[in-house]
């Protein structure tokens, strides 16, 4: 069906937006109609209306009326974790692809679950991860081997937020995780493009406030993942309330090392001279752009969508991982206490 009309007749996609009336959904309406045509929007918030009627296209309050009266052959979806899962099973039980937020889902089960159904009714589900789209991170991952057999990697992600999480983040129900599942899921996928799959991970999860220890919302994750099979081991630190915001990973390897930031990665050798560089001043917009044409041009490319679900698989297993063993420990501490 909609895969049938953009091969043979080379039209553009026709997308539903659903979310779009949040911070995120607003930010790539304009991107997604560049490269498609907008043909309605779900979203139950009290502006979604108006700003529906400001971009020209009908409005739905919830996802059943739009299956039952918009044709479409792709969802843009913009939700609430908690939302993700069931918003993404009906789109795929009526045929459409998928291109969703991260993360590609919250459990272990629900990521197979939904990879079952996306081949099953052979379509896409793309998480939109704009780093693997910015040409610094590219530049890490063609450029990893030049310095030889890497044995330790660091990565820091820091936002510099002055007053605790608002909004559904603050929210047990809707968000399902704290920093690790929101902020987290970036670096776990660089680094999944990177390395294996860490077999050992240990973690320390911190709260800088009391509202979010209470609601089990972790403000910061300190992760040491190690790969005894290879001596590779490396730490990984997330947190919000930072006094600064920053991201930088390094990773040391026997031959060198390889130092990247959002604007710039800079190989050196082993005694500290600088071998190659790539800078990027665009702004963060032009990777988001890149990564939504991407992925509107690759429905139906099957190569591509098979690597893709495989390595959101790689992150979701580990970071439900985590999260399982955090609960296994508390429930252990609680038995002692009791």
């Amino acid at each position: 069906m909609s895969s049938d009309r953009l091969k043979n007749v080379g039209l553009r996609p026709r997308v539903l937006v659903v979310g779009f009336a949040g911070h995120q959904g607003k930010e790539y309406l304009s991107i997604v109609r560049e490269n498609a045509d907008v043909v309605g929007g779900v979203d139950p918030a009290p502006a979604a209306s108006a700003l529906a009627d400001e971009w020209g296209f009908p409005h739905y309050g919830v996802l059943d009326e739009a299956l039952e009266k918009v044709e479409f052959d792709a969802a843009v979806v913009t939700v609430p974790h908690s939302e993700h899962f069931p918003v993404c099973t009906e789109l795929l039980a009526h045929g459409r692809h998928v291109i969703k937020e991260k993360p590609f889902a919250v459990t272990e089960e629900e990521a197979r679950q939904l990879i079952h159904l996306a081949q099953r009714a052979d379509r896409s589900v793309f998480t939109l991860l704009q780093r693997n789209f910015n040409p610094v991170f590219r530049f890490a991952q063609k450029n990893l081997a030049r310095i030889g057999q890497p044995y330790w990697f660091s990565y820091d992600y820091h936002l510099n937020l002055a007053h605790p999480t608002t909004g559904w983040r603050a929210s047990r129900e809707q968000a399902m995780g704290g920093v690790l599942l929101d902020m987290g899921y970036h670096l776990i996928d660089v680094l999944s493009g990177l390395f294996p799959e860490p077999p050992r991970v240990h973690s320390a999860f911190v709260h800088q406030y009391r509202e979010m220890r209470d609601r089990r919302l972790e403000d910061l994750v300190s992760l040491m993942c190690s790969y005894p099979s290879t001596g590779l081991a490396g730490s990984l630190r997330i947190s919000r309330h930072n006094h600064e915001k920053i991201e930088r990973l390094c990773v040391l390897g026997t031959e060198g090392a390889l130092n990247v930031a959002p604007q710039v990665a800079t190989l050196h050798s082993v005694g500290g001279l600088p071998l190659d560089h790539c800078a990027w001043a665009g702004p963060k917009i032009d990777a988001v752009r890149s990564m939504i044409a991407h992925h509107l041009g690759h429905l139906d490319d099957r190569y591509y969508r098979q690597d893709h679900l495989q390595r959101q698989l790689a992150a979701v297993r580990t970071i439900d991982g985590i999260y399982r063993d955090r609960l296994g420990e508390q429930n252990k501490l609680a038995d002692r206490c009791a």
